[in-house]
């Protein structure tokens, strides 16, 4: 299965496995088993809606927000996983970040990018990462397509400009300018709370 190990410039004592699914049927399911809160179950994951990313730069803003907020002891979720959903949103409300930047709750599929954080100075073991991969493979239903990688090519095909231009509040800007579309959800996630 294909994946990517992302890791963000400044913070080398994190690795994030990566990897992008398309026409998930199971996601409300998912969904449901992460809020119930059932520790027989260990889904430690951050599922985002591919929906709302636009590139690589926009995931990596997040991530690096992310990691300056653990390291300055300002998260506000209780898991790292939850705090990548919530600072990739322009919004304070950790429930609404996952309402809209998570795991969606209607339509019959959905492409998500699954995301995990390896906390290891160590170079990440392939088994250990193939052991995720399986995990995901088991657990995402899309007809035995399993994962791609995480490139602004797939990530492109997956996103939703109009629903990106909703969810940022960005006003009247154009779906067709991509540049200053990606500038302007990179900049909202920097400056968040600022």
């Amino acid at each position: 299965m294909p994946y990517n190990i992302l890791e963000v410039p400044g913070f080398p004592e994190y690795k994030i496995f990566a990897s992008l699914y398309k026409g998930v049927r199971n996601h409300q399911e998912i969904r449901k088993l992460i809020a119930s809160s059932n520790e027989d179950i260990d889904i430690d994951f951050a599922f985002l809606n591919a929906d709302n990313i636009l590139c690589l730069q926009q995931l990596y803003s997040a991530l690096f927000r992310c990691f300056v907020d653990k390291r300055n002891g300002d998260m506000k979720a209780r898991s790292i996983h939850t705090e990548i959903i919530s600072d990739m949103s322009p919004l304070r409300n950790i429930m609404e970040a996952l309402s809209k930047f998570g795991i969606p709750s209607k339509g019959q599929t959905s492409n998500m990018i699954a995301l995990k954080v390896i906390d290891n100075n160590e170079p990440v073991k392939k088994e250990d990462v193939e052991k995720v991969a399986a995990s995901l493979d088991d657990l995402l239903e899309n007809d035995d397509a399993g994962g791609l990688y995480v490139t602004d090519a797939s990530l492109e095909d997956t996103a939703n400009p109009r629903k990106v231009i909703k969810n940022y509040k960005l006003g009247n800007i154009s779906e067709e300018d991509k540049d200053k579309l990606i500038r302007l959800v990179v900049d909202t996630i920097q400056l968040r709370g600022l």
